[in-house]
């Protein structure tokens, strides 16, 4: 710690290496729009070198304890300093906030739980609900039918009094005229 405090770059660089798989799990569990996993990697190791050099190591507080913290801090820091960019206000939050009984929100953040993952299903979601408006109601006839019901297309040609062909069919243009709505509207 005294050699990197020193400016030795090995010492440096030796602590950073230990700090890695920490460092990759946080910036990993944090998702902002329009940044990488490296963009947050580097701001959590230029966090790590000011805690190495402001660490007074006659404290006997572990440096594990104050880098994991500082590293954190640095991620979350960012996370605020976009969410208050992106709204225009300052974001007053506490991640010590609890969701649930038992649940804060730094938990949730940390956890094994991808939030990136569920965060774009949301908003697949909400393409696929609104192409589907888009789509005449024929079409969104039959896709409801077969999807969200779970119906077959054969019950489905049943219930309409059409040939079964016909259904398979209309099936078919059905989900390709919904393939090329949402690839219209992620242009």
């Amino acid at each position: 710690m005294k050699k990197a405090q020193t400016g030795d770059k090995v010492s440096l660089q030796a602590i950073i290496k230990n700090f890695e798989s920490f460092m990759y799990k946080t910036a990993s569990s944090i998702y902002i729009n329009g940044y990488e996993t490296e963009d947050l990697l580097q701001i959590e190791a230029i966090a790590l070198i000011n805690a190495v050099f402001k660490y007074n190591c006659e404290y006997t507080n572990a440096f594990i304890t104050y880098a994991t913290t500082a590293i954190k801090n640095a991620a979350y820091n960012e996370l605020r300093s976009y969410l208050n960019k992106k709204n225009g206000e300052k974001f007053e939050f506490s991640l010590n906030n609890t969701m649930d009984e038992d649940t804060e929100f730094m938990d949730m953040l940390l956890s094994d739980d991808n939030v990136e993952e569920d965060i774009l299903l949301k908003e697949d979601i909400r393409a696929l609900k609104k192409a589907l408006k888009l789509l005449p109601d024929n079409f969104r006839e039959i896709i409801y039918w077969h999807y969200f019901k779970e119906k077959s297309l054969k019950e489905y040609a049943e219930f309409r009094n059409i040939k079964y062909s016909t259904v398979k069919k209309r099936h078919a243009r059905a989900l390709e005229k919904l393939k090329q709505t949402i690839i219209a509207m992620s242009k």
